[in-house]
C-alpha cells in the first residue's frame, strides 16, 4: 500500500520540478540584456573553429606598402587596426555576417586607390577555412601606368615562371597545413561527439530505447550555458555546472514522468522511440520560441590563437578537449571499477538475469538517464564553446552523427561509442579537404551504411544469434 501511494507523489514532485525549470527559463528570457560584440586587431590571424579572419595588405599604386594607416572594421563586430611596416593588417572575428572594411578617404586621394571601402562575408561553421583578404591597392582607371617597352618581355616571362613555381610550392605547403589542422579539428570534434554518444548508448543498453530526443539534451546544455553567462552574468565555469545540473535534472524528470510509467505498462521500445521523436520536435520548437532562431554565443570575446607546429588552436578548445578526456576516463572507471557501474553493465547484458540476482533494475535505469542527460548537457556546453554559439537545432544536427557513431562502435557498448565517435569526427572533418564543406557530414552517413552492410553489430558489438 505504501508503494502504491509513493509513485503518485514522485510523479508530482517531478512535475513540480519541470514547472520550476520552465518558469526559470521564462524569467531569464524576460530580462534579456543587450549584447555587444567586439573584434580584435591582431598581428597575424589564423582561422580556427571559433574565429574567422578579415585581413589584408595596404599598398600604393607602385605596390609599395603603406605603414601606419588606420583600417576600420564595422558590422556585427567592430575594431580598428594600424598597418605594420609591410602594410599588413588583420582582424579576428567571432560572429558570422557581413563586415565592412574602411580607410580614411584622404588615403584614397593621396595614394590613388580604387576605393575606401570593401565588404566581405564571414560564414558561421566554416571558420577553419574562413579567411577573407581585402586589398585596396587597385589603382584608379585614370592613373594606370604606361606599358613598358618590349625589351622587358624575357624578364617578365622569367619572373612569371618563378612566381608560378613559388605559388605551387606555397599551395602544397598550405594543403599540408590544412591536413594537420583538419585532423586536429576532427579529434576535438570526435571527443565532444563521444560525450554525446556514450550517454545515448548507455540508455540503449539498459532499456533498448533509441532516443531521438537525445540531441535536444545537447541543445539544452548549450542554451543553459548561454543563459548563465549572457543573461545571468555568471562565470563560465559556474554556468557550465548549472547547465550540467539542469541537464541531469531533466533526465531524472523524464524518466519518472514518461519512461518509467511506459515501462511499467510494458510499452515496447518501438513505441517509446516514436515518443522520443515527438518529444524531440516539441523541445526544438520550445527552444526556438524562447531563444529565437539565431545563434546564441556563450562567450563574446575572441581568445588569442595558439600555434603548435602547423596547427592553430586556442586555450578554450584545449581546455574543452582536456575536460572531455577526463570525463571519458571517469566514465570508464565508473563502468568497470564501481559497484553501480558493474550493475549497469549487468543490466545492459541481461536485465532479467540482473533482476534475478538482486540488482534493482529501475534504480540503475534512473541513474543511467541522469548520467546520460548530464553528459549530453556537458557536451552541449563544450560544443557551444567550440562552435562559438548554440542554436535551437544544434543538437538535432548532431543526432545522425551520434547514431552513426554508436552504430559504428556497437549498440549498447560505451567504449564502442567513444571509438566510433572519434572515427566519425576525424572522417567528417578531413573529408572537407576533398568535398565541399557543407557535405562533410555525408561521409559519416556513408560510413553508417557501409557498417550496416558489412558488420551490423558494429566494431565492438556482439553478433545476435537468431533461431
Amino acid at each position: 500500500m505504501t508503494i502504491e501511494h509513493s509513485r503518485p507523489r514522485r510523479r508530482w514532485k517531478g512535475l513540480s520540478l519541470a514547472v520550476a525549470i520552465a518558469a526559470l527559463m521564462v524569467a531569464v528570457i524576460i530580462v534579456w540584456p543587450g549584447r555587444a560584440y567586439a573584434a580584435q586587431s591582431v598581428a597575424v590571424c589564423n582561422p580556427t573553429a571559433t574565429a574567422g579572419c578579415v585581413n589584408g595588405i595596404l599598398q600604393d599604386a607602385q605596390r609599395k606598402p603603406i605603414a601606419g594607416a588606420t583600417v576600420t572594421l564595422s558590422g556585427r563586430e567592430s575594431a580598428t587596426a594600424t598597418t605594420d611596416p609591410e602594410g599588413k593588417w588583420a582582424f579576428s572575428v567571432s560572429s558570422d555576417g557581413s563586415y565592412t572594411v574602411a580607410l580614411d578617404p584622404s588615403l584614397v586621394a593621396k595614394y590613388q586607390l580604387k576605393s575606401s571601402k570593401a565588404t566581405v562575408e564571414i560564414k558561421k561553421g566554416d571558420f577553419t577555412e574562413s579567411r577573407q583578404v581585402v586589398r585596396f591597392d587597385e589603382i584608379q582607371a585614370d592613373s594606370t601606368p604606361a606599358p613598358k617597352s618590349s625589351g622587358s618581355t624575357s624578364s617578365s616571362a622569367s619572373s612569371s615562371s618563378s612566381a608560378a613555381q613559388s605559388s605551387a610550392d606555397s599551395s602544397s605547403q598550405h594543403f599540408g597545413a590544412r591536413v594537420w589542422q583538419q585532423l586536429y579539428s576532427g579529434i576535438i570534434f570526435g571527443l565532444m561527439l563521444g560525450l554525446m554518444s556514450v550517454g545515448m548508448n548507455l540508455v540503449y543498453g539498459t532499456t533498448g530505447l533509441s532516443s531521438f530526443s537525445h540531441g535536444e539534451q545537447v541543445t539544452l546544455g548549450g542554451l543553459m550555458a548561454y543563459v548563465g553567462t549572457q543573461l545571468l552574468h555568471w562565470p563560465l565555469a559556474v554556468s557550465a555546472l548549472f547547465a550540467v545540473a539542469v541537464g541531469a535534472l531533466s533526465g531524472w524528470v523524464q524518466n519518472d514522468l514518461v519512461w518509467a510509467p511506459l515501462r511499467r505498462k510494458h510499452v515496447g521500445p518501438m513505441q517509446q522511440m516514436i515518443v522520443t521523436i515527438g518529444l524531440s520536435m516539441a523541445l526544438q520548437y520550445v527552444y526556438q520560441f524562447f531563444f529565437g532562431g539565431n545563434v546564441n554565443s556563450v562567450t563574446i570575446s575572441v581568445p588569442p590563437s595558439i600555434t603548435i607546429g602547423p596547427i592553430t588552436t586556442d586555450a578554450p578548445t584545449l581546455v574543452s578537449a582536456l575536460i572531455a578526456i577526463v570525463v571519458i576516463l571517469a566514465i570508464t572507471f565508473f563502468l568497470y571499477r564501481t559497484r553501480l557501474g558493474r550493475a549497469t553493465r549487468a543490466v545492459s547484458d541481461n536485465s532479467s538475469l540482473a533482476a534475478a540476482s538482486g540488482i534493482n533494475v529501475e534504480q540503475v535505469v534512473r541513474v543511467v538517464w541522469i548520467l546520460s542527460t548530464g553528459l549530453a548537457a556537458l557536451s552541449g556546453v563544450l560544443m557551444a564553446l567550440y562552435l562559438n554559439g548554440v542554436a535551437w537545432n544544434t543538437g538535432a544536427l548532431m543526432l545522425l552523427l551520434m547514431f552513426s557513431a554508436v552504430t559504428l562502435g556497437g549498440l549498447g557498448t560505451a567504449n564502442g561509442a567513444l571509438v566510433g565517435s572519434l572515427i566519425i569526427g576525424i572522417v567528417a572533418d578531413t573529408s572537407s579537404l576533398f568535398i565541399p564543406n557543407d557535405m562533410r557530414y555525408a561521409s559519416a552517413l556513408a560510413i553508417l551504411i557501409i557498417v550496416l552492410l558489412v558488420r551490423p553489430q558494429g566494431l565492438f558489438g556482439k553478433q545476435q544469434r537468431v533461431g
